[in-house]
C-alpha cells in the first residue's frame, strides 16, 4: 500500500475533497452556533433537567428513525444533491426559531431540532458513502481524520463562540449565523462533480423496493463478519457516552463557569478539541492498521476513565483539560472504525451500511440520554453520582467489547497473511 498522504498534501491535490471539505466545514462551523443556543435557551425557559435530555433525545431518535430509508436513498439517487439539498431544506427549517414567544413555544424548538436531525440523517450516509469515491486510497484515512478533526474543531470553535455570541447578543444572531452557513456550503457543493457507481434498477413500487434494498443491506452486513463487528464500535460507545454527553451539558450549567452559556459552551469547546485531536493521533500514532479493530475497545475503555476523574474532581474550568482527554479517545474510536467500515465494503451497498451504523449510534445516544435525564431527574443518584457510575460502566463495556471481537480479527488476520502469500 502506499504512503499515506498527509493533509495539507490531500487538499492541495485534491481538488474536488478540498471543495467538499470547505463546504463541509462552513456547514458544521454553523451548525454548533446552533446547538449551543438551543441548550441555553431551553435552560432558560424551563427549570427541568428533562427539558434537555429531552431535546437531545428527540435528536438522536429523529436523526436514528430515517437512517432504515436514507442509506437506500444515498445508493440510489445522486449523493452530491442530497449534500446540496439537506443544507438547503435545514436552512429553511430554522426560519421559525425567530418567531419564539416564550416558554409556551417550547414545541417548536423540539419541532425544528427534529426536523434538522431528519434532514442530517440524509445527509451522513451520502456524506460517507461519497468519501472513498473522491479519494485515492492512500488518501482515505487522511481524508476521515481531516474531516473528523473539521468536525472536532466546529465543534469547539463553534461551540466556544456560540456561548459567546449568545451571552452577548442572543439567540436569534446564533440562528441567522446558522442559517447562513447551510446556504454557502449548499452552494458550493453544487460547484463539486462527485462520482457514484450507478445503482441497479428496481422493479415495483418506490416503498416495496426500498424496503427490498433494506433487507438486502442489513442481509449483507450480518453475513460479512469484518463489518458485522466493526460496526458496533461507535455505538459501544455511545452506551454510556450519550448520558456522558447530556450531564456534560448540566456540569455546564450548574458549575463554576460564569454563566448558563459560557460553561455550557466552554466544555463543548473542550469535548470538541478533544475529538479534533483525536483523528489526528489515529493517523500519526496508529499506523498499524492491525491493531485497529481491538484498540476500539480500549477508546472506550479509556473515554470512561477520563469521566471517571470528572466525577471525583471539583466542576471548575479546569475539568476541561480531562474532557479533552476523554473524547480524544472516542475521536481515535471514530476515525478508524468509519475507515476500517470504509475499506471492507463496496460503492454499491457503502450508503445503507453508514445509515445503519447510524442508526445503532444514534438509538443507543438517545435511549443512554434517557436514562441518564431520568436518572438525575428523579433517581436516587446526585448529578456527580450518576456521572460515575454511568463512566464505570463505559470503562468495563470497552474491556468487553475487545474480548468479544479480538477471536473473529485474530482470524481474519491469519486469513489475510494465507491470500497474501498465495498470491
Amino acid at each position: 500500500m502506499q504512503e499515506e498522504v498527509g493533509f495539507i498534501e490531500l487538499l492541495r491535490v485534491n481538488p474536488i475533497f478540498r471543495r467538499y471539505w470547505i463546504a463541509n466545514s462552513i456547514s458544521m462551523l454553523g451548525e454548533w452556533f446552533n446547538t449551543v443556543a438551543i441548550f441555553v435557551l431551553i435552560e432558560s425557559i424551563s427549570t427541568s433537567a428533562l427539558a434537555i435530555s429531552g431535546v437531545i433525545v428527540l435528536r438522536m431518535f429523529a436523526l436514528a428513525i430515517p437512517q432504515l430509508f436514507t442509506g437506500v436513498i444515498a445508493d440510489r439517487y445522486s449523493r452530491k444533491m442530497l449534500l446540496v439539498m439537506s443544507n438547503i431544506a435545514s436552512a429553511l427549517v430554522l426560519i421559525p426559531l425567530f418567531f419564539l414567544r416564550g416558554a409556551q413555544d417550547l414545541w417548536i424548538i423540539y419541532a425544528v431540532s427534529a426536523g434538522l436531525m431528519f434532514l442530517h440523517a440524509i445527509y451522513i450516509p451520502a456524506e460517507n458513502a461519497v468519501m472513498p469515491t473522491i479519494t485515492a486510497k492512500n488518501e482515505l484515512l487522511t481524508a476521515n481524520a481531516l474531516n473528523s478533526g473539521t468536525w472536532s474543531a466546529s465543534l469547539a470553535i463553534g461551540s466556544g463562540l456560540g456561548g459567546i455570541v449568545v451571552a452577548a447578543w442572543g439567540v436569534n444572531i446564533a440562528f441567522a449565523i446558522n442559517m447562513l452557513s447551510f446556504i454557502i456550503a449548499a452552494l458550493l457543493l453544487l460547484a463539486i462533480d462527485i462520482p457514484k457507481t450507478k445503482a441497479k434498477k428496481r422493479v415495483g413500487r418506490w416503498w416495496e423496493s426500498s424496503l427490498l434494498e433494506v433487507k438486502e443491506g442489513w442481509s449483507i452486513i450480518l453475513s460479512t463478519p469484518p463489518v458485522r463487528r466493526i460496526i458496533t464500535a461507535k455505538a459501544m460507545w455511545g452506551l454510556f457516552g450519550g448520558g456522558l454527553v447530556y450531564m456534560l451539558i448540566l456540569i455546564g450549567a450548574e458549575g463554576g463557569f460564569g454563566n448558563i452559556a459560557t460553561g455550557i459552551g466552554m466544555l463543548f469547546a473542550a469535548r470538541g478539541i478533544g475529538t479534533g485531536l483525536g483523528p489526528i493521533l489515529a493517523k500519526y500514532a496508529f499506523t498499524n492498521r492491525e491493531i485497529w479493530p481491538q484498540l476500539l475497545g480500549w477508546l472506550v475503555s479509556i473515554a470512561g476513565l477520563g469521566y471517571c476523574l470528572i466525577g471525583f474532581l471539583e466542576w471548575t474550568p479546569w475539568i476541561s483539560i480531562i474532557v479533552i482527554s476523554a473524547h480524544a479517545a472516542s475521536g481515535v474510536n471514530w476515525v478508524l472504525s468509519t475507515v476500517l467500515l470504509q475499506e471492507r465494503s463496496e460503492d454499491e451497498w457503502r450508503g445503507r451500511l453508514f445509515a445503519t451504523d447510524y442508526l445503532l449510534l444514534t438509538t443507543i445516544l438517545g435511549l443512554s440520554t434517557m436514562a441518564a435525564g431520568l436518572l438525575v431527574e428523579f433517581g436516587p443518584l446526585t448529578l456527580r453520582e450518576a456521572v460515575l457510575l454511568f463512566a464505570v460502566l463505559q470503562t468495563f463495556s470497552g474491556l468487553i467489547w475487545t474480548f468479544l471481537v479480538s477471536p473473529g480479527e485474530k482470524k481474519l488476520r491469519k486469513e489475510n497473511v494465507v491470500n497474501s502469500q498465495s498470491n
